[in-house]
Formats: C-alpha cells, structure tokens, sequence
C-alpha cells in the first residue's frame, strides 16, 4: 500500500518509496552537508555513509511493509467542515435565521430551506461559519412565531423569495450562549 507522505512547506505530493528517493537525493546534493561530510575525519564519514545506508534499509522495509496512518486530532484554530446534521450546527442556523428576521423588514418570517456548507473552529468557543439558503415562510412577523418548525414555505409564486446567507456564529457551550457575529444575505434573484 502507498503512502502519501508530507514535503518541505507542507505538500502532499508523493509515495513513500519517491519521497524517501528525493529525501535521500536532497540529503546527498545539499553542498552544505557533502562540505562538512568531506572535511570530517574519515572514521567519522564513514559513520555518515553507514548512517545514510541505514536509512535507506530501513525506508526500504517500509516500502514494503503496510504502513498504517494515524488519525490524528483537529488542530485548535483550524476550521474544519462539520456535518451540516450536527446539533451545534442546526442550533446555529437557527441563531442565524432569527438574526436575519429581527433585522429584515419583511412581513413574512424566514426559515432556513438548505445549509449549502458548515465549518466549525474551536477558538474560546466554537465559532460556526455556515452558508444557508433560507426562504420565506407563511409565517407573519407579528404573530410571535418564535418556533418557526411549524411554519411551511410561501407556496405563492408571488410571494417566494430566497436568501443565501454567510452566517458567523459564536457559541460558549458552558454558558449556553450562542450569538450571530456576522451574516450577509442576497436574494437568489441577483444570482
């Protein structure tokens, strides 16, 4: 089984039999290190040989043996897509969609009709960054319809419309708080 292994600046570019030639290429080829190996004493270059030898026996038994990978863990910081299933996520376009309709003037409230893309990172909470079709509902404002799970989509071909939206959401689990930083909204119709 190939493995892909990382090079210099971090690509992905090759298998473990090329990466470990091009490793070994790199090392022989660095003037740097072929200077100090000539001007060292001669017991100890043949150390340096005997090392680089060891090297490649030892990249030659991985060569051919199976390498299994290591899943690691998310780095902190790092955004990293989520399940647009998630619970945190859908409590999330839930924040967002109520951000948006507290701050539209429409008559009609709005619900989310599809989460195109989810990204979560974990940054002294987690902060979702979530894109969101959200489409007008039956619903009116006045009405004090804060679950919108009961409301049903405009059915009207009038009186339809769609959003897509980047919502920017910051949640702190241990206080239970979830709040929308940023979002911004254009009608399907300027697509």
């Amino acid at each position: 089984m190939k493995e892909t292994m990382l090079l210099t600046n971090g690509k992905c570019a090759c298998s473990l039999e090329d990466c470990t030639t091009r490793l070994v290429v790199e090392v022989l080829l660095n003037r740097k290190l072929l200077s100090r190996i000539e001007r060292a004493p001669t017991d100890m270059r043949v150390s340096c040989q005997a090392l680089v030898l060891f090297f490649l026996a030892g990249s030659c038994l991985l060569g051919k043996a199976e390498v299994h990978t290591v899943v690691s863990r998310p780095i902190p910081g790092t955004l990293q897509n989520v399940s647009k299933n998630d619970t945190g996520v859908q409590k999330a376009v839930l924040t967002g969609t109520y951000s948006f309709n507290n701050k539209s003037n429409d008559a009609f409230l709005f619900k989310a009709s599809s989460v195109d893309d989810a990204k979560r990172q974990v940054v002294k909470g987690i902060r979702y960054i979530l894109e969101v079709e959200i489409s007008r509902t039956v619903c009116r404002k006045r009405g004090n319809n804060d679950n919108l799970t009961n409301c049903t989509f405009q059915t009207d071909s009038l009186l339809r419309q769609t959003f897509l939206c980047y919502f920017d959401i910051w949640s702190v689990p241990w206080m239970k708080t979830m709040s929308t930083t940023y979002f911004k909204c254009h009608s399907f119709d300027k697509f």
